[in-house]
């Protein structure tokens, strides 16, 4: 990864990826007795932008001890930034600090299928009721080779999650995880007068209750978007360096039917698939699909 002109000296601190496929944990005899293991990953969904550079410095987890294993049914926001989220309601809840390596990540690396492991740790068993991500102030996005601050609203440096049930995945009675996708296409605001402010927006989803698409554009460099769409769902892809050669994939996805919009450019035309299933916990390949002028 190439630290763009410009950006603040930070190449050694970021960081390595290791990306991993859906079933990333397995059974651990090592978790105490009485303990889960919770593993959060990370995820991009696209954007039109060269370079998302995101400063990650900690990620908590609010947990209720007294309400035995699992976690709630909370269906409210995927994402908030307001501090009320911090509060407690009852003795049995805290937050615990989960394992990370705080740094800058560059989210559009994180795309087309491919995540990274944000941070992990051992909770007692208890509801996890959402995520707090701590942001840094070395944000940034790269336009057209120009590097950019990314700027959070006030005095915003946390970004909450909401976690319900059909968020986590059980690996096994007492290891579980959950991915967590950073919507930049609504997450950067462009104010028109050169400024970005940055407000994250990030959903949650599970691997085993959701679905993918994938499948390969040919020729090469003939398209910008693609765009998978239901009576209910929406999901999005576009082409980056790690994926030139036209290979894509489409992740957390409900089950369904779909039709795959795929957005021409360079004289190419746009073209649609329909009748696409999608399936929990499977993919959906789609083959090669060949553009013409």
């Amino acid at each position: 990864m190439k630290t763009p002109s410009g950006l603040w000296p930070l190449a050694a601190l970021f960081l390595t990826f290791f990306f991993f496929s859906c079933g990333k944990e397995s059974s651990d005899n090592t978790i105490p007795a009485g303990m889960n293991k919770l593993s959060v990953y990370l995820t991009d969904g696209p954007a039109d932008y060269q370079h998302v550079y995101i400063d990650i410095q900690s990620v908590e987890v609010k947990l209720d001890s007294c309400s035995g294993s699992g976690h709630d049914d909370d269906h409210g926001n995927h994402a908030g930034c307001d501090d009320h989220h911090d509060s407690l309601s009852t003795s049995c809840e805290y937050w615990q600090a989960l394992a990370i390596n705080p740094g800058v990540y560059d989210l559009l690396t994180l795309s087309n299928g491919v995540d990274t492991l944000l941070a992990s740790g051992f909770l007692l068993n208890g509801h996890i009721e959402r995520i707090k991500i701590t942001l840094g102030t070395q944000n940034s996005v790269v336009v057209d080779s120009q590097t950019h601050p990314l700027t959070l609203p006030g005095n915003l440096s946390s970004v909450y999650i909401n976690l319900g049930r059909e968020h986590l995945d059980s690996l096994s009675s007492n290891t579980l995880q959950v991915f967590l996708d950073f919507d930049l296409e609504h997450s950067i605001v462009h104010t028109g007068n050169g400024q970005y402010i940055l407000r994250p927006v990030l959903h949650p989803f599970s691997a085993h209750a959701t679905g993918e698409i994938e499948g390969l554009i040919r020729p090469q460099g003939s398209y910008q978007l693609i765009k998978a769409f239901s009576a209910t769902d929406t999901g999005f892809a576009r082409p980056t360096p790690r994926h030139h050669e036209g290979e894509f994939k489409i992740r957390g996805l409900d089950a369904g039917t779909y039709s795959v919009f795929i957005q021409g450019r360079n004289g190419y035309q746009d073209t649609t698939i329909t009748g696409v299933l999608v399936n929990r916990a499977r993919e959906t390949d789609i083959g090669t699909i060949t553009l013409h002028q």
